[in-house]
């Protein structure tokens, strides 16, 4: 995804904090996100929501099945 070095929007950095996780970002784009959760609490409080989330999948798909 190619944001311009405009500010992005909240959904942009929904969208940056999902891509994130892959390692994904661009060096603008890491800027770009750190600028905006630094001055959007939403999204910081979403951001850390995002991050535990997918940890917490991590877990359960880590896990192995139980034997039958």
């Amino acid at each position: 995804m190619s944001i311009p070095s405009t500010p992005i929007t909240c959904r942009d950095s929904t969208w940056l904090v999902s891509c994130a996780r892959d390692g994904a970002l661009t060096p603008a784009e890491a800027s770009q996100l750190a600028a905006h959760l630094a001055g959007c609490v939403a999204c910081q409080v979403a951001s850390r929501q995002l991050v535990q989330l997918f940890a917490q999948l991590d877990t359960l798909l880590a896990r192995e099945d139980p034997p039958a």
